[in-house]
């Protein structure tokens, strides 16, 4: 069976770049209970969201007719930009860092405090224990 398979309109050249691979490709037979695989690097030139069509498979059965089916559909797909990614994805490690400083000293002024009364009354305690 030949089978051919063609996204038409999905992908434009305005909005997508080909990295490699083809829109189309063309196999001229595929044996009873195997699997072909067709694979296409895009990268896209726009952010936004983009409703992707499904590849159009055209293939003849053992009749001679041929019959067209579609792949899956792809619904809504948001494509970030790249400082939108950075924006969403990355560790905001300077938010930590600023956030931990400014943690440092709440914490840290009480405990002090605590501690250095804890010592001072320990020490006190320590003497009335010896006298």
């Amino acid at each position: 069976a030949v089978v051919s398979t063609q996204s038409t309109g999905g992908f434009p050249a305005t909005e997508f770049e080909v990295i490699s691979g083809s829109l189309s490709a063309t196999f001229d037979q595929i044996p009873a209970g195997t699997n072909v695989s067709h694979a296409v690097v895009l990268r896209p030139l726009i952010s936004g969201a983009h409703n992707f069509i499904p590849a159009m498979v055209t293939y003849k059965n053992s009749n001679g007719d041929e019959l067209i089916t579609f792949s899956s559909f792809l619904d809504n797909n948001p494509i970030l930009s790249i400082s939108e990614y950075n924006r969403k994805y990355s560790p905001h490690l300077v938010d930590w860092l600023i956030f931990v400083g400014l943690c440092t000293p709440v914490l840290l002024i009480p405990f002090l405090t605590w501690h250095s009364s804890h010592s001072k009354y320990e020490s006190l305690a320590n003497k009335a224990k010896k006298s």
